[in-house]
């Protein structure tokens, strides 16, 4: 028996749901996939009919186990399900879709073989018509598997030794006249759900030469325009060189932190677009920024503005917000991918990181499908995080050194 074929009216339905969930975003970020169950209807022959509620009814309950209160999971044909995830994508997506897929044929024949473990990627939808991408279900299986093992980025590119000794520290003389230097590291985003890295994220540390003291970005707001647009320069810089170098759907995204004053500005802007060379198109299909100085003071007008303004040249927009009383309160009525919180930045013991998460999780609920807790510097706080209904997490790494950076 064939798998029938998803027609121009499901299509129609199909571009109508996405649309609610964030459009076409969706599918370029690799997080709209289908799921067939055709090898149990294949199985069952006469008796599907009867059969089918019962398939439909389980496969529902898989889907209401894996997925959160902001994805979405439709049938859109007799044994096919789409599922959009707004919190995960890429790998990370397929393997939630996967693992759905596993347990329905597990209970209903038994066993759940490659070949009947049809997952495909939605890549667009056009004149009323479903393009899919067949997915590889043992590439899925082995990278869920050694990422449960050993966590690591789901696509980390090679890097040129010589580009990143060259673009890793990078110094420059301040207005005030004081020497800064940046230091860049790479840290590895985690599901606290699905146990998949999501993500890889640029973490720069700004420090002055001559006193080695740190200058946390809660403190950027002493900083000049300048002074912000050649960190955000250099940090950007720094990212390209972990941009994928081929473009397919379903990459992981490449998360860099940015002041909301450089973004702001048509010369900040003209950067972000112009990081990636003659292949800009790169900076739409990977990059995912994080506004790192959003304060009560951003006129919120103004905010919805620069956030629209990004997201038609990047990949999406978290925004970091610090602990406080109406941490999130800036943020209200922004449509945002995710909102963070960066442990590097905050003082005090472990106890006290621990009800900072707790209270940012309370505050940040509802406001966008990734919340995000950074900079951890134990894997032991990804138990608070996902008590608190975090999403994400990483762990601190250090920043590389010209000592621990591979030889030219």
């Amino acid at each position: 028996m064939s798998r029938p074929s998803l027609d121009r009216l499901n299509a129609a339905d199909i571009a109508a749901m996405l649309e609610r969930f964030g459009g076409h975003d969706l599918m370029a970020r690799g997080a709209v996939n289908i799921i067939s169950l055709a090898a149990i209807r294949d199985t069952a022959g006469d008796r599907w009919p009867r059969k089918q509620p019962d398939v439909w009814a389980y496969a529902e309950r898989k889907l209401a186990e894996h997925l959160t209160y902001q994805d979405l999971a439709q049938r859109v044909g007799d044994t096919d399900y789409l599922i959009a995830m707004t919190s995960e994508e890429g790998v990370a997506a397929q393997a939630v879709a996967l693992k759905v897929l596993e347990e329905v044929l597990l209970h209903f024949l038994g066993v759940a073989e490659p070949r009947d473990m049809s997952v495909r990627a939605v890549t667009a939808l056009k004149d009323g018509e479903v393009s899919c991408a067949p997915l590889d279900p043992v590439f899925i299986l082995q990278t869920r598997a050694s990422e449960v093992v050993a966590p690591k980025s789901v696509d980390r590119p090679e890097v040129d030794p010589a580009e990143l000794r060259k673009r890793n520290p990078f110094s420059f003389q301040a207005g005030t006249g004081i020497p800064l230097r940046i230091d860049f590291a790479v840290e590895d985003l985690r599901s606290l759900k699905h146990g998949i890295t999501a993500a890889l994220r640029i973490a720069p540390t700004v420090t002055e030469i001559p006193t080695g003291r740190v200058i946390p970005a809660r403190l950027f707001a002493k900083l000049s325009d300048a002074d912000l647009l050649k960190i955000d320069q250099a940090t950007l810089d720094f990212a390209t060189l972990f941009l994928p170098r081929v473009d397919r759907p379903g990459q992981p995204a490449l998360i860099v932190p940015v002041s909301f004053r450089t973004m702001a500005t048509s010369k900040g802007r003209t950067i972000l677009i112009n990081c990636a060379g003659a292949a800009a198109g790169r900076v739409k299909a990977s990059v995912m920024l994080e506004l790192v100085d959003i304060d009560r003071g951003a006129p919120l007008a103004r905010l919805i503005e620069v956030v629209g303004l990004l997201k038609s040249v990047c990949r999406g927009v978290f925004a970091r917000v610090q602990p406080g009383r109406d941490a999130t309160a800036p943020l209200q009525g922004v449509r945002l991918m995710g909102v963070t919180l960066d442990a590097t930045d905050l003082p005090g013991g472990d106890s006290r990181l621990a009800a900072q998460i707790l209270e940012f999780g309370r505050q940040a609920r509802g406001l966008a499908p990734a919340l995000v807790v950074q900079g951890l510097n134990s894997d032991g706080f990804f138990a608070v995080a996902e008590t608190a209904g975090l999403t994400h997490a990483s762990l601190r790494v250090a920043a590389m050194t010209l000592e621990q950076q591979p030889a030219a």
